[in-house]
């Protein structure tokens, strides 16, 4: 469902840019970890605080969904977060090689339509991006609860010469190094399973 439109975020995040970073700055980031499509903030915030001696870095294109999140980073006072309103594609061209400890893809967009295969977040050209920037024993974990983005995700990870680490259809939530997300609690409660893997190099 696409979030209702607020006025308020577009100057929220405005007012706030300690929180954001310059072009030369996401390019000297080192050993983080990397969210991409933060949705309204759920799994970012949960890890930032399970985690408070890791750094996390957090995208989101969605002006709305960007407000909402960055509203509760400040709220929170978190420190180990910055977060930005920018194309995912555009922050990982900035990124320099063998930087990132992990990256997240939690429920992104699956793009259904056959042409538009190459805009999703586990095509082939975003997946060799993802290879350059890990680090040499950095993961890509993948949570959705769209079947056939499962399936043509699993396709690109071997297309790709990612292994797989593990893989389920029906993720019961029990690795500690994860967060639920706000969709993922309303894909449960509609009783659809949510589909994991968990990639490295």
């Amino acid at each position: 469902m696409r979030t209702k439109f607020k006025a308020w975020t577009k100057p929220y995040i405005d007012e706030h840019s300690e929180y954001s970073l310059a072009d030369e700055e996401i390019s000297s980031l080192d050993d983080f970890y990397l969210e991409i499509g933060s949705g309204k903030g759920d799994f970012i915030i949960q890890m930032s605080e399970k985690y408070p001696n890791r750094f996390f870095l957090g995208v989101e294109k969605n002006v709305t969904c960007a407000g909402i999140t960055l509203k509760k980073i400040v709220e929170k006072e978190l420190k180990n977060v910055k977060f930005l309103f920018r194309d995912g594609a555009e922050v990982i061209r900035l990124l320099k090689n063998h930087s990132v400890n992990k990256i997240y893809l939690n429920f992104s967009d699956p793009w259904p339509k056959k042409r538009h295969s190459k805009r999703r977040l586990t095509s082939v050209s975003f997946l060799e991006e993802y290879k350059r920037i890990l680090k040499s024993d950095g993961k890509l974990v993948f949570k959705t609860d769209d079947l056939d983005l499962f399936n043509f995700s699993l396709e690109m990870f071997n297309e790709t010469g990612f292994k797989i680490i593990s893989s389920t259809y029906d993720y019961d939530g029990s690795d500690p190094d994860d967060a639920v997300t706000e969709y993922q609690t309303k894909a449960i409660e509609k009783g659809m399973s949510i589909k994991r893997a968990v990639l490295g190099l």
